[in-house]
């Protein structure tokens, strides 16, 4: 045996058999690539192309920060943080509900709200929906549809952050990533300053706590002082202190009368008027003006029309003279304000000269350690109101002066080219996957699927030595095909059937009597009689005295395909009602091949595997083998019957045909494992693929089971 007579072994691999695969089956591997591509094709010409516009934001952390502390907020991996934290802030739901309200998305055809066809058909049937339901889900769906086109992403370790906007409009595209970029850093400079005003807030209830505490320890000490320096004048004889005691004294009183005139100037500057009990305190030409503007009042509250005066012309007076009174108030106030100013100079110039004076005398050690002791608390006091005073300032300094920590490095251009669908990319996937789709079909056409499309795939799905093609034959009229073995020997058909003859000869081994050649199939309809017919003639031809038996009892066929009458000779040899001399009824031989043929017919009462399965058969077996040196027997698929398993066993070679491209290669392989499983060691099957297309009139399983028993 050569190499090619090697049976394969399942475990291997071979590149060429997987091209072989491919080969075959490139009408598969075609016909997906077109698909798919076509598929492709038309996705990208129905989908709506959508555009991204992207807007660039420099994040830079600590910009109008007015601290001079900023050294200490420049780390670096919590500036990192704070990006990525932006980047979160720019995605998040109350940016994206601004976005939505600012942009009014909610009317936008592409993110605005659409009506779900539950509600169109409640709507057409008039039933009720919960709106407040559906106004929550609502703004839900559009804020979805706005995440789902917002993309926030920072640029590697760097503070650039993209914000990308996709849209079906290329415009409203750069609109919305321009627009979203500054709707983020408003609001970061409106939270700065609500965070700014929060801490003012928070601050100013503190200060004023310490203005009170300021106050009372500046009072105590004051009170403590005053009575300590009046004890020390009135104890002394010095009339340069009692001068300044009563310039002291006559300052203060002077300032009270101020202070009362500047509070009653000052309601009448607000508008609150004169009060009774403070006309002394107010010149003439106020008092006069304030009289007036009494009268002119009263006029107004009475009925004007009926003294004959102008309600108008009245009102326009009385706004007049309360313009005049104001002007008048406020100037007076001026004075009196610059008058105070004036005598607390005077008034703290006495009191510094008799705290001098006292302080400079021997005053008890117990007083002196009171009065330091309230002047040091006061001071303490004043530094702490000072310092919460200038950090008040800070913060309201802070609150006008802040700007975003975000700046827009490059804001967003309309884009000329979808970024969806991605028409070379989808075109390449398409490539790509039709291919491995195409393959993978291949693969499963070839060996589940598909049937047989050329000798190398039978020979390996059946893992045989060597598998033999028998091209289709073509004639003009309809008759005896075969005929052409001694008609037209030089045809392609006859070739094949002699290199059918070379390989059973090859597979084969020599022994005593003559060769039995099994001729079945899987399935009905795979060429086998034909191509039993035409091997048994070629045998006849070579020189080889060769028998052809039509031991297809339930289909007989033979004698029909030869154009003899069909006879039940053999059937009823076998069945035990005739003799092997009645063998003459069915016997036939062929001038022009020199071959002997048994055709069958007719029916059996019995079933016909208990025929082939009898001990006339064997001993029929035995008899043709003494008396031919080829017997060519045509038998019944292997599937649908069990009656070739019977003869399988007898057989020194089998030869097993497959109809091209029509048979599953499922039940051809499921065939050759029950033929195996009844053959003697060292018989082969040679499997031969018919390259005939099945006829209209074919059958499969049903129709050779419904022909058991029929009449030929």
């Amino acid at each position: 045996m050569t190499n090619q007579d090697i049976p394969r072994g399942d475990d291997q691999i071979d590149i060429s058999a997987f091209i072989g695969v491919l080969r075959r089956q490139y009408r598969v591997i075609v016909m997906s690539v077109a698909s798919i591509i076509v598929l492709a094709v038309i996705y990208l010409f129905a989908v709506t192309p959508k555009y991204t516009a992207t807007a660039l934001v420099s994040i830079e952390p600590n910009r109008g920060v007015l601290s001079e502390d900023v050294a200490s907020q420049n780390n670096s991996a919590a500036i990192s943080a704070q990006v990525e934290g932006e980047v979160a802030i720019l995605k998040s739901s109350d940016v994206l509900l601004a976005l939505i309200a600012e942009a009014n998305l909610v009317s936008d055809p592409e993110f605005g709200v659409t009506v779900s066809r539950s509600a169109q058909v409640m709507a057409w049937l008039g039933i009720e929906t919960d709106t407040t339901r559906e106004a929550g889900a609502a703004v839900t769906d559009i804020l979805r549809r706005v995440g789902d086109a917002v993309a926030v992403r920072r640029r590697g370790l760097t503070y650039l952050v993209e914000v990308s906007v996709t849209s079906q409009d290329p415009e409203r595209a750069a609109e919305l990533a321009n627009l979203l970029v500054s709707i983020y850093t408003t609001r970061q400079v409106e939270n700065k300053i609500r965070q700014i005003l929060a801490s003012r807030d928070i601050l100013a209830p503190r200060i004023d706590n310490a203005q009170a505490e300021l106050e009372r320890l500046q009072t105590e000490a004051d009170r403590f002082l005053e009575n300590v320096v009046a004890d020390f004048v009135e104890n002394s004889d010095r009339e340069d202190l009692i001068g300044v005691r009563d310039r002291f004294s006559l300052a203060q009183g002077q300032l009270d009368g101020l202070r009362q005139q500047s509070a009653a100037l000052r309601a009448i500057v607000e508008g609150r008027g004169v009060m009774a009990d403070q006309s002394d305190l107010l010149s003439a030409a106020v008092l006069e003006l304030a009289s007036q503007r009494e009268a002119l009042q009263r006029q107004l509250e009475t009925d004007p029309s009926a003294s004959g005066i102008d309600a108008a012309a009245l009102r326009a007076e009385l706004a007049n003279v309360d313009n005049r009174l104001r002007e008048m108030a406020a100037r007076d106030r001026d004075a009196s304000l610059a008058g105070i100013s004036d005598l607390t100079q005077v008034a703290e110039r006495a009191r510094a000269e008799l705290r001098e004076a006292a302080l400079a005398s021997d005053l008890p050690s117990a007083d002196l350690s009171m009065f330091y002791r309230l002047q040091q608390e006061s001071a303490t006091a004043r530094i702490d109101y000072e310092n919460l005073l200038r950090r008040l300032r800070q913060l309201e300094t802070l609150a006008d002066v802040q700007i975003s920590d975000a700046v827009m490095a490059s804001s967003a251009v309309m884009p000329s080219n979808p970024s969806f669908p991605n028409s070379r990319l989808i075109l390449a996937l398409a490539i790509v996957a039709s291919f491995g789709v195409g393959v993978g079909l291949a693969f499963i056409n070839e060996f589940l699927i598909g049937g047989v499309t050329s000798e190398d795939q039978l020979r390996e799905l059946l893992n045989a030595p060597v598998a033999l093609p028998v091209p289709a034959i073509s004639t003009p009229e309809e008759g005896d095909v075969t005929s052409q073995i001694w008609q037209a020997p030089m045809s392609g058909f006859s070739e094949s059937l002699r290199q059918v003859r070379r390989q059973a000869a090859r597979l084969t081994r020599p022994g005593e009597g003559g060769r039995i050649y099994l001729f079945t199939s899987a399935v009905p309809e795979e060429g086998k009689t034909t191509a039993a017919i035409a091997f048994a003639r070629t045998l006849a031809l070579s020189g080889t005295k060769t028998l052809l038996v039509d031991f297809d009892l339930r289909k007989p066929s033979i004698a029909h395909r030869i154009g003899a009458p069909a006879s039940t000779a053999l059937l009823d040899t076998l069945s035990g009602r005739a003799t092997d001399a009645d063998l003459a009824g069915c016997h036939f031989h062929e001038a022009e091949t020199g071959l002997d043929i048994l055709v069958g017919g007719g029916r059996s009462d019995l079933p016909t595997d208990t025929l082939v399965s009898s001990t006339r058969t064997v001993q029929f077996l035995y008899k043709l083998r003494k008396e031919f040196d080829a017997i060519v027997i045509d038998t019944a698929p292997v599937l649908p019957v069990v009656d070739t398993l019977y003869l399988t066993p007898y057989a020194d070679l089998v030869v097993m045909m497959v109809r091209y491209a029509a048979t599953n290669q499922r039940d051809v392989k499921r065939a050759a494992e029950r033929i195996r499983g009844d053959m003697h060691a060292g018989v082969h099957v040679l499997p031969v693929l018919s390259m005939e297309r099945r006829g209209k009139k074919a059958y499969y399983y049903g129709g050779y089971y419904s022909g058991y028993g029929t009449p030929s």
